[in-house]
């Protein structure tokens, strides 16, 4: 029946564990080690091809004739050993290997592999490869490198696993009125022609290849000293008053982390490098030379927000974790991959809050918990630590349970450890492994030896097995009762067998009352009663499923609760309300219950709930209803603020103010539309209000209204502006309009790398037009879109599709696209066209129904 609730599953929902053989990964042999690569590279940015030569400095551990390395697409036009001994090259494309074969076997010891070779330079932003630009004065080209985790062998012959660390000294031709920058500073110059310079640069430390980075532009530099290390700033020529804001935040990320690491950063300098458009991945934490996505680095007071501000900062200091938990310290394999972005994410949040406590970073951070909490309740889950064989599968592994999940956990045992033995733990690591290569429980096993407690086991648990855990309280007659389960998105999906369990770090508290630590670990019984808060603070990763009479109970201390807790019982009472677990209203029951002048960080989410529940509405009768009854519940807020910025506010406030703006223009509010529309034609309002305006005029564009945008990005020629249009218009609300959007982000008129982040601004309203339109033709070479990026557009589409007619083409998709190795992430994007199915058919009739009631309170 319509509105049905699956009742018990707390008690009942099991999983099967997996029983599989662990899987071998894919390495190269062990008999030839790398040691240092000379590496000397000509490109020609006019053919777009470059020729290199490397001297790679090898140790022969046993006899062997054959040296099997990696190389993808590169051409080989000599092989040598020791400068005597020729040699023949044979490849494998699918494994990305050249196999070197000499006419005898070479002996163990040290000897030198030298190999000519040259190769192409493409358009994706992986490998080697060309971003183009206009300028005021003409085009301009960019050349730059993107490995992680993969591609170095696309850029030379190297041994291109993490654990095989060596010594790096590039030498590149240049033009000579571009900048090359790499991981070292320049050494020496020599002028080769009148047109051309040869580039030297330093030795690097020992490091993994994919750390290496050439970038070749019409760059300028700003820079400064901290702590002995030269900082630097490097952007496209007339771009420096952009890199202000981030040369000082990286500044004081530098001072702090090498504090906090109690490791001194180990290189001369450290650069971070603005691409002139979108690179895959974001960005790229290069030793000494940082790779960002424009986006992630610049912020130009003229059009950046507040949100700019704050992203700009959570991104360089992600990348400048890194510097230490990744680059100076690296995981053995893929397989540990969350141990650099699962600390790197924590660590964004952790240093946001020690240098800008008025960001209230922590709080927001629930959003990125929540994040890992929603991938982890699909069938395309995994453990953290997970079986990573093959390079597709690595690319693969750069998601949402190693990110948000690997963070939401350090950010558990954080707190369970405490700060400063945190701290102490993490020097200790940094200590014992610098310039070397680790597993988890490298670092895991140190911080139990500092508190004593079973960190090992709460890790293991939690990186071990899949899956989110669910905690259920019951009332017995006297005290409360807690049980573990595990949380599906959809219950019905769940496969039985063997019961999964966790130990869980978990605190519960009464509100205005006693407050009980406790490690649960199966069942708990404890003598409290309700109203009681579990998991008080958040820390713990799991849901929290209440009987409704309790939930209810909660609900009048709503206003007094903390903010991070505000945010935990709305988040899980709306994971559980979709999942048919609790009813869907009680999310909305506790946004009713919210001052006006509650922590503006909870606003803002009821703002992205609204949101995302309103695209599960799209094109169904009783839409309306439901966008009336969500401006009823924020224009309040909106009302309370101001519509205007006022003096002094804080940061938080600001970004409410364009939240709510944003959202209300969504649901059909047409003061605010009419507003932004003045505001669009007069150019009056703040930087955050005018970004709101254009989002907001974009999505209701005609015709007329859509054409002036479009012309004013093509006119503009700073890609991080033209970049911000386009991305606007691709939320237009009109299909007709949305379509000519889908031709635009497929052809080279958006700013390099930016197709993709234009297509997902496109699915969030037109998901069937993406896939007929635009999916078809994503692997054309004038996209420019990897594999990879894709295979991603392809699963975010089909993730916000909720036709089952559906299903059999997105298999088709997978069956004839993508490798039977790197399917698992599409499972889930399957599951959920069927859970959105499911929501449509069962619950937003419960929510109408409630709506309505609502009216007649």
């Amino acid at each position: 029946m319509l509105g049905m609730r699956w009742v018990g599953l707390c008690a009942a929902v099991v999983v099967a564990a997996s029983t599989s053989a662990r899987a071998v990964p894919q390495l190269l042999p062990d008999d030839v080690i790398p040691i240092r690569y000379n590496l000397f590279v000509a490109p020609d940015l006019q053919a777009l091809t470059w020729k290199g030569t490397v001297a790679i400095s090898i140790d022969v551990k046993r006899p062997t004739a054959d040296v099997v390395l990696n190389a993808e697409g590169l051409t080989f036009d000599g092989v040598s050993l020791d400068a005597a001994h020729k040699g023949t090259a044979s490849f494998d494309p699918q494994l990305g290997r050249a196999t070197l074969h000499f006419a005898q076997p070479i002996a163990p010891g040290p000897h030198i592999l030298s190999i000519a070779y040259q190769g192409k330079i493409g358009h994706e932003t992986l490998g080697f490869f060309v971003m183009d630009y206009q300028t005021a004065t003409g085009p301009r080209r960019t050349l730059a490198t993107n490995f992680e985790p993969a591609s170095a062998r696309k850029f030379l012959p190297c041994w291109d696993e993490p654990a095989r660390k060596a010594t790096f000294v590039l030498t590149v031709d240049t033009p000579n009125d571009r900048m090359a920058v790499s991981n070292m500073p320049i050494q020496h110059v020599d002028l080769v022609s009148a047109t051309t310079k040869r580039v030297h640069f330093a030795i690097t430390p020992k490091m993994s290849t994919y750390l290496l980075f050439l970038g070749i532009g019409d760059f300028e530099r700003v820079h400064r000293t901290v702590d002995g290390v030269e900082v630097g700033v490097v952007v496209k020529r007339g771009d420096t008053a952009k890199a202000a804001y981030a040369l000082d935040q990286a500044s004081l990320l530098l001072h702090y982390y090498d504090d906090y690491f109690g490791y001194h950063y180990p290189l001369p300098k450290l650069d971070l490098v603005a691409a002139p458009g979108e690179i895959e991945g974001g960005s790229m934490e290069n030793w000494g030379a940082i790779f960002f996505s424009q986006d992630e680095l610049l912020f130009d007071p003229a059009i950046s927000t507040e949100r700019d501000r704050q992203d700009v900062f959570e991104t360089v200091s992600h990348e400048m974790s890194h510097q230490w938990f990744g680059d100076l310290v690296t995981m053995a394999w893929w397989d540990n991959l969350w141990l650099n972005e699962g600390f790197a994410r924590w660590m964004q949040v952790y240093a946001a809050d020690a240098l800008h406590p008025e960001w209230e970073t922590g709080l927001q951070a629930q959003s990125i918990f929540e994040n890992g909490k929603q991938a982890d309740a699909e069938p395309s889950t995994h453990p953290i630590v997970q079986e990573i064989t093959t390079a597709a599968q690595a690319l693969q592994a750069f998601d949402s349970i190693t990110y948000d999940k690997g963070a939401a956990v350090i950010t558990m045992l954080n707190a369970y450890i405490g700060q400063d033995a945190f701290r102490d733990g993490v020097r200790r690591y940094m200590s014992r492994y610098a310039f070397g290569n680790t597993v988890d429980t490298g670092l895991w096993s140190i911080m139990q030896t500092v508190v004593t407690k079973p960190i090992l086991k709460i890790e293991q648990d939690f990186t071990r097995q899949d899956g989110l855990p669910l905690v259920c309280e019951s009332l017995p007659p006297v005290g409360m009762h807690l049980e573990e389960n595990r949380f599906f998105a959809d219950p019905r999906a769940a496969v039985r067998g063997a019961a999964q369990q966790w130990t869980i770090p978990l605190v519960v508290a009464v509100p205005g009352g006693p407050t009980q630590d406790l490690l649960l670990n199966g069942i708990a019984n404890l003598p409290l009663h309700p109203p009681a808060l579990v998991n008080a603070g958040q820390t713990a990763y799991a849901r929290v499923l209440y009987p409704q009479r309790a939930f209810l109970a909660l609900l009048p201390g709503v206003p007094g609760l903390a903010p991070v807790d505000q945010l935990g019982l709305m988040n899980d009472s709306l994971a559980l309300g979709l999942a048919g677990y609790a009813s869907v209203t009680n999310p909305f029951a506790v946004a009713q219950k919210l001052p006006a002048d509650a922590d503006p960080i909870v606003w803002r989410r009821v703002a992205a709930i609204v949101m995302s529940v309103d695209r599960h509405y799209l094109d169904t009768p009783t839409r309306a209803a439901f966008q009336a009854f969500a401006r009823s519940l924020l224009a309040p807020v909106l009302a309370h603020i101001g519509s205007e910025a006022r003096p002094g506010e804080a940061p938080d406030i600001s970004l409410l103010r364009s939240a709510l703006t944003k959202t209300l223009g969504y649901l059909g509010d047409e003061a605010v539309i009419a507003t932004a529309r003045r505001m669009m034609a007069s150019g009056s309002g703040t930087v955050e209000l005018q970004r709101a305006a254009l989002e907001i005029a974009a999505e209701a564009a005609g015709p007329t209204e859509f054409d002036s945008l479009l012309d004013r990005a093509r006119k503009t020629v700073d890609p991080l502006e033209k970049e911000h249009i386009y991305e606007a218009l691709a939320g237009v609300e009109d299909p007709a309009l949305a379509k000519r959007m889908i031709a635009i982000a497929l052809s080279n008129e958006v700013p390099a790398g930016g197709n993709v982040d234009v297509l997902s601004e496109l699915v969030q309203n037109h998901p069937d037009l993406v896939w007929t339109d635009a999916v078809p033709h994503l692997a054309e070479p004038a996209a420019g879109i990897t594999r990879d990026e894709q295979w991603d557009v392809v699963m975010e589409t089909a993730r916000r599709l909720s036709d089952p007619a559906r299903i059999p083409e997105v298999q088709a998709y997978v069956d004839t696209n993508v490798s039977p190795d790197a399917q698992r992430p599409f499972t889930g994007a399957v599951a959920a066209i069927r859970q959105n199915q499911r929501i449509a058919a069962r619950v937003l009739p419960e929510l109408d129904r409630w709506i309505a009631s609502q009216g007649k309170q």
